[in-house]
């Protein structure tokens, strides 16, 4: 039987190619995932390991949050002189670091697409200095500067510049003296770097007689843990020294974290794409099957029992399963290649390095691959030996009527199971109930996809009327669609899938576009607000220049940081109460406001409901730096966009972090200002910080909404590929249903139906398959869009949004791909001969 399935699957080899070529376009988006995300990560545990090659024994402030992260206390001088004097320390050295930003040729503050922007010390004469000098030379004075290689090219800033750079006070005039990289790269992942010589420094980056890190060198035969354990002797509480090893753990700690997620984002979209090719196997197999009838019920008669034809199918579809993930393997790594090209495009360049391809990779992308494949096919499989020898070599085969009256039951089961699994998951919050969607989604989908042969008729025959009206050529085209409803359900299930995630993420950004307005003119009292692309935080001395602005009369400098709250990790804001009130529309519902400014704790109505909290409790804060505080809840507030969940008063904040930096500035005007003259003043005390946006309320949500069109189209992009795939599946079935209808199509050739109606016939009916397939799709994706709605309206999701004109573009998109994906079999079922498709059997 093994060498049966074998000569059948090479006898057919052409009728499976599109098969495995969507396995091989979802396998290679897993393969890419994971080579892309192992090579990030070794790329930065080089970068990281370059940095502290030299060092070590690495002593800063500890953290209290526990994560090895977060804002820690900087190392005073005093320490630093005890540690030099230790024995078995070669050198030791402070170190500072934070934000910096430069401001490029056009007077705009260079950007660097998301990632940070900070400044370091360096010191050319130390042993640990890791920064090389690839042109000109270290900074040594105080209007010196050097910046790394990426930011020098990008931002078209040489030798010898005179340049502004933004601190966290107030902005500097300097001169670029070089250019600097690492020993083994010119680039810090897309981050600018600009370095000081070190007293300069402390007083631009940190705090006069206080370092970030105190790096320390060992002398020959001294082990890391072996200074480390004399250093941690002579700290003082708060300080804790690490190794070099523990440093670098410590430092991509984060970023791996990060870039998990961002595996996990590319693999949801390979598994929607695989998901999608799975429908295309089982398609393709159950149509093999219906062909080979004949083929089958012989060898049933010649003695092979169930069991073996079953294994003889799941033999083909191991192969292609096999062969495809072996081709879709290899296609990641290029995926991957071109990935990290891309982003190198757009500005996030990586460090110089080879790609990372682990065993892991190679196991998953074959195992996906397969067992997908195998499992599309089980279905067909278990139909084939199910066919009696003797029914099988007739004609017809069995009724599908009641195939279709059991799809109900089995339909309706599994679309209930994944409607409760989806709106469960929604209802919740956390990992596990984003799993529980996807899995809703998955089982909705399949409900839909086994129940859709019910409608495929009646919709396809309403569609396909003006279609008909063309003439004949479309009425058989239309009259083909209808014939077989669970094959065309089949087919058209695949593009429903990626078309409805399309319609669902298009309904949704039009929806939190239409809540956008109405939330920020319900939550946003401000006249303008001020922030940085990302968000990124950026100098006080900005609402310091504007609160002496007389057009201005409240500034709200709000002031993010992270923290515990009884345990919890959170993001809390710090900001002063009465700038609070007057910039946000911020309803109290118990307490006061004001309690800000005493030392209190406010929380949202949300977080009081869950934690169970109210005014005149005691939490417990947990800072990064300072550590442990009781703070007394003073007020509970209704839910506000702006406002977060955790406030607390900006003295609280500024005493118990290092950076003292401002995220969003919101301001109102005084009495009797004129809007323009209030711009005017405002865009003037904003001159000096040019990577500040300053918006009024119209132009934050159109921001927004802008930044919401660019995820939707960046969603929609890597969606494309499943609906590549369902193109393909298209093609697929055409290609076959021509061969199975071979001499059907020979005698309409004989009774005079020309080519180009032959062509247009099969065209017809590839247009109807999508067109139904968009339909469902889009009816899912509303569904789908509305629930998550009616989860989020809480969270300001107030209003839902039908995006009737790009739902539309997405029926002509349909069309327009049933169109193309005719081309091929329509062409060669006109050119078939005619003599020979009757003579066919």
């Amino acid at each position: 039987m093994l060498k049966v399935a074998l000569r059948s699957l090479l006898a057919r080899k052409l009728r499976l190619i599109l098969s495995g070529l969507a396995i091989i376009l979802g396998v290679s988006f897993v393969s890419g995932a994971f080579v892309l995300t192992d090579t990030m990560k070794g790329l930065f545990d080089d970068l990281f390991t370059d940095i502290n090659k030299r060092t070590a024994v690495t002593v800063q402030g500890t953290s209290a949050l526990g994560d090895g992260q977060g804002d820690r206390e900087p190392v005073p001088q005093a320490v630093l002189d005890r540690v030099r004097q230790l024995p078995g320390v070669k050198e030791a050295q402070g170190g500072v670091f934070g934000f910096a930003q430069v401001v490029d040729e056009k007077g705009k503050a260079y950007t660097t697409g998301g990632a940070p922007s900070f400044g370091v010390s360096m010191d050319a004469d130390s042993v640990q200095e890791s920064l090389i000098v690839r042109e000109g030379r270290a900074p040594r004075g105080p209007a010196e500067i050097a910046i790394d290689a990426t930011t020098s090219r990008r931002a078209h800033i040489d030798v010898g510049d005179r340049i502004k750079v933004l601190l966290k006070g107030p902005a500097r005039q300097v001169t670029v003296v070089g250019i600097v990289g690492l020993e083994t790269a010119s680039s810090f992942g897309g981050a600018s770097l600009i370095a000081f010589e070190p007293a300069t420094a402390q007083r631009v980056l940190g705090t006069p007689g206080t370092w970030s890190t105190v790096v320390v060198a060992a002398d020959d035969g001294v082990t890391h843990d072996e200074l480390e354990e004399r250093i941690e002797k002579v700290l003082p509480k708060g300080f804790e020294a690490i190794t070099q090893e523990q440093a670098i753990d410590e430092q991509s700690k984060e970023l791996k974290e990060g870039l998990s997620g961002f595996n996990t984002f590319l693999l949801a979209f390979a598994f929607i794409s695989l998901f999608v090719g799975a429908f295309l196997i089982f398609n393709t197999f159950a149509m093999l099957i219906a062909q080979r009838a004949k083929e089958l019920a012989l060898m049933r008669a010649l003695g092979a029992s169930r069991g073996q034809v079953t294994r003889a199918v799941l033999v083909e579809a191991l192969a292609v399963g096999l062969l495809s993930s072996l081709v879709g393997f290899g296609l990641g790594i290029l995926v991957a290649i071109g990935i990290r090209k891309v982003l190198d495009a757009v500005g996030i360049e990586l460090p110089a390095g080879d790609t990372v391809v682990l065993p892991r990779t190679f196991l998953v992308s074959l195992l996906v691959g397969v067992v997908v494949t195998v499992a599309a096919a089980l279905v067909p499989a278990r139909r084939a030996a199910g066919v009696a020898p003797v029914q099988a070599m007739r004609e017809s085969g069995p009724a599908e009527e009641r195939s279709l009256r059991r799809r109900v039951v089995v339909g309706g089961l599994v679309l209930g199971a994944g409607l409760v699994a989806l709106f469960t998951g929604l209802q919740g919050t956390g990992d596990a109930t984003l799993q529980l969607v996807g899995a809703g989604a998955a089982l909705s989908f399949l409900g839909v996809a086994i129940l859709s042969p019910l409608f495929a008729r009646p919709v396809i025959a309403f569609v396909g009327a003006p279609l008909a009206r063309l003439g004949t050529p479309s009425r058989l085209g239309r009259g083909n669609a209808m014939r077989s409803p669970r094959r065309t359900s089949a087919t058209a299930a695949a593009l429903m899938i990626g078309l409805a995630l399309v319609a669902m993420v298009s309904t949704l950004a039009a929806s939190v576009k239409k809540s956008l307005g109405d939330y920020v003119d319900r939550s946003l009292g401000a006249d303008f607000v001020l922030y940085t692309d990302q968000f990124s935080p950026f100098s006080p001395e900005l609402p310091e220049a504007l609160a002496a602005k007389e057009e201005v009369d409240q500034v709200a400098a709000f002031r993010f940081a992270r923290a515990k709250v009884n345990g919890d990790t959170v993001d809390l804001q710090g900001v002063a109460a009465g700038p609070l009130e007057a910039t946000l529309k911020v309803q109290t519902v118990r307490g006061d406001l004001g309690g800000l400014d005493r030392g209190q704790l406010a929380i949202s109505e949300d977080i009081a409901k869950d934690r169970k909290l109210d005014v005149g409790d005691t939490v417990t804060v947990t800072w990064s730096r300072t550590g442990e505080m009781t703070m007394r809840v003073g007020a509970v507030y209704a839910q506000n966009l702006f406002a977060g969940n955790y406030l607390v008063g900006e003295k609280v904040h500024d005493a118990n972090v290092t950076e003292k930096l401002v995220s969003v500035v919101a301001i109102t005007l005084s009495d009797g200002t004129d809007t323009d003259e209030g711009r005017k003043a405002v865009d003037a005390a904003a001159a000096d910080y040019p990577n500040v946006n300053v918006r009024d309320q119209g132009e934050l949500v159109a921001d927004q909404r802008q930044q919401i069109d660019g995820a939707l189209n960046f969603l929609t992009g890597l969606l494309v590929l499943s609906v590549l795939i369902a193109v393909l599946g298209i093609v697929n079935t055409l290609a076959l249903s021509v061969v199975e209808r071979t001499r059907e199509l020979g005698l309409l050739r004989a009774v005079g139906l020309g080519r180009r109606q032959v062509r247009r016939m099969i065209r017809s009916e590839s247009v109807l398959i999508a067109i139904y397939g968009a339909i469902l799709g889009i009816v899912i994706g509303l569904g789908f869009a509305a629930a998550l709605q009616s989860a989020l309206e809480e969270e300001g999701i107030d209003q839902f949004a039908v995006p009737y004109d790009r739902l539309a573009w997405l029926l002509v998109a349909a069309a327009v791909a049933g169109v193309i994906a005719a081309a091929i079999p329509a062409r060669r079922a006109a050119r078939l001969n005619v003599l020979s498709a009757i003579a066919e059997e």
